[in-house]
């Protein structure tokens, strides 16, 4: 009887952790989706627009290809890797 209480218990809690790291990970997404993403022009930064509307990252082994700003430095961060490629 035990036994059963103590998988009963490590069920529940691998059920709970499951469903907190999917809505973890959600959160965390849509705050990306947020913030507004930048692209180098070679002069400066301009406003990317929406990635999958506006632009895409394409693979790029040293490239970079969106930055946001770093709200408590405010300089310009990294965002994602790859090479931009505008479909519109």
């Amino acid at each position: 009887m035990k036994l059963k209480n103590v998988r009963s218990l490590l069920l529940a809690m691998a059920v709970i952790l499951g469903a907190g790291s999917a809505l973890a990970t959600t959160v965390q997404k849509n705050m990306q989706r947020e913030e507004t993403k930048y692209y180098w022009t070679g002069t400066g930064y301009a406003v990317a627009g929406i990635e999958d509307y506006d632009y895409i990252c394409e693979w790029s082994q040293f490239g970079v290809c969106t930055y946001v700003i770093d709200p408590a430095t405010g300089q310009y961060k990294i965002n994602k890797y790859g090479k931009i490629r505008f479909l519109r």
